[in-house]
């Protein structure tokens, strides 16, 4: 009776606020931590893929605020929700299968395949991307597998990004150019390499035609371990990594590339700090940091998340506001840090996700098993905690 007061009063109060806490009694959840996630296109779903003692799928349902653990056993870098539907992929850790199902758990294909990194699945279905544990990519499966890149793997961090006409890779690049240059188009080096042979030829970001399956373009500036991603429309690809540089470019015009202001300086150039569009908002001091990933919270603005704390109410409460071709921070919106979010680690960069057009945002927990949900108000420029759930 005792516990069931106390509960009773927790959600009392929970509601009394502006989000809710649910089951907190399961903050050290058996689910494990967030490894990858997903949602869907509406915003309505979010799936997620778990570590710990004994790997497990989640389905959340953000409308009825319900978690039900569909799979065990599961390979925790393949949590997918495909686009503009209610279908989703993962796959299974011992059997290697590869299962497309619904949120109604009906299981709509499924197909044996290698131990994957990372993969990608086009709306119509007809182009499956995927990455295997060594780096190398392909596309389809089964009898239909072609190579797309198999020179040395794209390594210890990379990500996916897919548009109408192209796909990204995102991996550990090499930093700026000496000759200053910002992307090199076409490039010739052939991505598919026998083992006698490797050169390296695509680590950082790298576009990739969808028709040809062949590199279009390798973006220059990120050092070390990186992500980037297409806005939702495919005109823009943002991106930063572990050298501190983040940057925009304009897909049909890539010579084109901003560099993202800094909270706490401007924009960075060799002449000096260009300081005077820099947005300062009494309460929020933010100091140079990491950036680990991004997300689009409507079509033409996008978050910059930045390496959080290990632990509840450490690290910044606040990230960076952007809008396509204005390199300039238009707000700071609070992410909060209790509980803290994910991106403790850049390969946990696929464990935030969100919908644009639904204005929703979800992002794993850095010292918990469960997820936490935003609600984007883009005439405020503010972002709205709706469910923190465990």
């Amino acid at each position: 009776m005792k516990n069931f007061f106390f509960l009773v009063l927790f959600i009392a109060l929970g509601w009394g606020g502006y989000y809710v806490y649910e089951n907190r009694h399961d903050v050290f959840s058996s689910t494990g931590r967030v490894e990858t996630l997903d949602i869907s296109s509406d915003g309505k779903y979010v799936i997620s893929a778990h570590s710990g003692n004994e790997t497990k799928l989640v389905l959340w349902n953000i409308e009825k605020r319900e978690k039900k653990v569909l799979a065990k056993r599961v390979n925790t870098n393949t949590a997918y929700f495909i686009p503009n539907s209610h279908d989703f992929m993962w796959q299974g850790s011992k059997d290697k299968i590869v299962h497309i199902q619904n949120v109604d758990g009906k299981e709509l294909a499924s197909f044996k395949h290698f131990e994957i990194a990372r993969h990608i699945m086009s709306e119509d279905r007809t182009l499956y991307i995927s990455a295997d544990q060594t780096g190398e990519i392909y596309k389809g499966y089964g009898d239909n597998m072609v190579p797309i890149y198999t020179d040395t793997p794209t390594w210890r961090h990379y990500n996916f990004s897919l548009s109408d006409k192209y796909f990204l890779t995102a991996s550990s690049g090499r930093g700026e150019r000496e000759d200053g240059s910002v992307v090199k188009m076409n490039p010739v080096a052939d991505p598919i390499q026998p083992s006698v042979y490797k050169r390296s030829s695509y680590n950082g970001v790298v576009l990739w035609d969808r028709n040809t399956l062949k590199p279009a373009a390798e973006l220059f500036g990120f050092g070390g371990r990186s992500d980037a991603l297409f806005s939702s429309d495919g005109k823009w690809i943002v991106g930063g990594g572990e050298n501190l540089r983040h940057y925009m470019w304009e897909t049909a015009h890539l010579t084109n590339r901003l560099r993202l202001a800094d909270p706490d300086r401007g924009i960075r150039n060799p002449k000096g700090n260009d300081d005077s569009q820099l947005l300062r908002v009494p309460g929020v001091n933010m100091g140079l940091n990491n950036p680990v990933t991004y997300a689009f919270v409507t079509e033409t603005e996008f978050i910059e998340f930045r390496m959080s704390a290990k632990k509840d109410g450490l690290g910044e409460k606040y990230s960076p506001l952007y809008t396509v071709g204005d390199p300039w921070i238009k707000a700071f919106v609070e992410i909060g840090n209790n509980p803290v979010i994910s991106t403790d680690f850049y390969e946990l960069s696929n464990s935030v996700a969100s919908a644009p057009k639904a204005h929703i945002l979800v992002t794993g927990q850095a010292a918990h098993g469960g997820i936490n949900v935003y609600r984007y108000h883009p005439d405020k420029m503010e972002l709205e905690k709706i469910w923190v759930a465990y």
